[in-house]
């Protein structure tokens, strides 16, 4: 008699299982929910409300895939190739997740029926919240647009601001004011480089002080020469007074005072000296003519800095990001109270259609499809129980059978080393009996010396036994494969 072709086919009087559904757009919803066609075959009845139950979980999926899909093109700030790709993938897990839910969730016993859907309706709420945002951006996509625009305008017109109160023409009524010298334009100093009337001045004074300082030291080495000049022409010309001889022409005194004059001018650099205060006088004159240009450009340069800057601020503003967006829907729902009811509700809204499925499945209570899934479950679970035990008895039985042949393996052993050992026992017997029956012969021939012929008997060889060569032996082999000896 052959096996049965499925589970349902027992016996010929069983009437045959019903057919499940045939596939259309029915089934395929279903299949969304995780029921088993097989079992509602059943319960017809309830494949409508299934049916239902599988468009609500595809309806949820698809919502997920348009919140991840807005999300990441502002996430991106734009279109990327990946998204296509991305979205599906996200798509599918939350239809997975939402099945799971589904068929996992069953309303038997009240009290191990809320213990199971507590989590699973907190799960799917949590998944309502993160799928809910990026919608809610979706929503408010305009006002969240035009906020940002007059928020990155309002930032562009007050650093503007800064930077023309921060950095005023110099010698302007602007540079005197207060304002210009507040600490928080320390952030807002533009750098023009050499061609500022400030760094210009700077250099001015550095030059003019170092002028002034030399033009001292100039003055007084030049003065200092003077006297030792006139003091050597002095006793030259003969001309009498404190310290001179009176005496006219190039004497010592002379000679010493011209050298020591002549000394003091090579020490104290008074050429070089000289020189250089007019070349610093020359750089004078040349920076001064710099910064009259400086101050009537100083205009023109502050504005190109100030739009090149502005330019930075635009470009690193870039597209509207998600984070700006969020930031922005924060700052809209707390300046609007209609905005923070109508973004609650929607929100709300969002959550109960992503939780959508597993409150339906709360609503339709313990169905006539869940008794029976219970109890089909419960049956296979028996089914397999008792093939485990039929298991566990058939390897029992087995592992009998295998320690009995192993026994009768071993005592087959212990009577075979037995018999040898019987064997060779015999062996030795049979070999001392000889040796002995040898010695005793060999003592009576010694003792009574070699016998007559006539004395042996009839038919009797004499035998001399050598003591030294092997005595007879009856030896045994081992037993052949029928279990003899040879």
């Amino acid at each position: 008699m052959g096996q049965p072709e499925n589970e349902y086919d027992n016996g010929p009087l069983r009437p045959p299982p019903p057919a499940p559904a045939r596939w259309g757009l029915s089934r395929v919803l279903r299949l969304a929910t995780g029921v088993r066609e097989d079992i509602l075959a059943f319960v017809p009845g309830e494949r409508a409300q299934y049916t239902s139950m599988g468009g609500v979980v595809v309806g949820t999926a698809i919502m997920a895939m348009l919140s991840m899909a807005a999300a990441l093109y502002w996430v991106f700030g734009g279109f990327e190739l990946f998204i296509p790709l991305a979205v599906p993938v996200w798509g599918l897990f939350i239809i997975s997740l939402d099945r799971w839910l589904m068929s996992s969730t069953s309303m038997g016993q009240v009290g191990r029926a809320w213990r199971k859907l507590l989590p699973r309706l907190g799960l799917s709420i949590a998944l309502g919240v993160i799928l809910a945002e990026p919608l809610l951006l979706g929503v408010y996509n305009t006002a969240i647009n035009e906020r940002v625009a007059k928020d990155r305008q309002q930032e562009i017109t007050t650093r503007e601001s800064n930077l023309r109160i921060c950095n005023p023409v110099p010698g302007t009524p602007e540079a005197s004011q207060p304002a210009a010298h507040d600490p928080k334009c320390q952030g807002f100093k533009l750098s023009l480089g050499g061609d500022s009337p400030d760094a210009l001045q700077s250099k001015l004074d550095d030059l003019t002080t170092q002028r002034d300082a030399l033009n001292t030291t100039v003055g007084d080495d030049a003065k200092k020469y003077a006297e030792l000049e006139q003091l050597a022409r002095m006793e030259c010309n003969g001309t009498p007074g404190q310290g001179l001889t009176g005496k006219f022409g190039a004497g010592i005194n002379c000679k010493r005072l011209r050298n020591e004059a002549d000394q003091y001018r090579a020490d104290h650099k008074i050429d070089e000296n000289g020189q250089k205060l007019s070349d610093l006088n020359g750089q004078i004159t040349d920076v001064q003519t710099k910064l009259g240009d400086a101050r009537n450009n100083y205009a023109t340069l502050v504005n190109a800095k100030i739009q090149a800057d502005l330019d930075e601020v635009r470009a690193r503003q870039g597209r509207v990001g998600l984070l700006e967006r969020f930031r922005t829907l924060d700052e809209l729902v707390s300046e609007n109270g209609y905005v923070r009811i109508t973004q609650w509700a929607i929100r709300i809204f969002f959550i109960i259609v992503d939780a959508l499925p597993v409150i339906l499945k709360v609503l339709n209570g313990h169905t006539t499809y869940d008794r029976l899934l219970e109890k089909r479950l419960s049956q296979q679970e028996r089914v397999q129980n008792m093939r485990s035990d039929e298991e566990i008895d058939r390897s029992a039985q087995w592992s009998d059978v295998v320690r009995h042949e192993h026994d009768l393996q071993r005592r087959m052993e212990f009577e075979r080393i037995d018999e040898t050992d019987r064997i060779e026992r015999a062996n030795y017997d049979e070999r001392r009996n000889e040796l002995i029956d040898a010695l005793e012969n060999h003592l009576m021939r010694t003792a009574i010396g070699p016998a007559s012929p006539g004395w042996e008997p009839a038919g009797r060889e004499h035998r001399v036994v050598d003591l030294d060569a092997e005595a007879p032996t009856q030896e045994f082999t081992r037993p052949n494969a029928s279990g003899g000896y040879e």
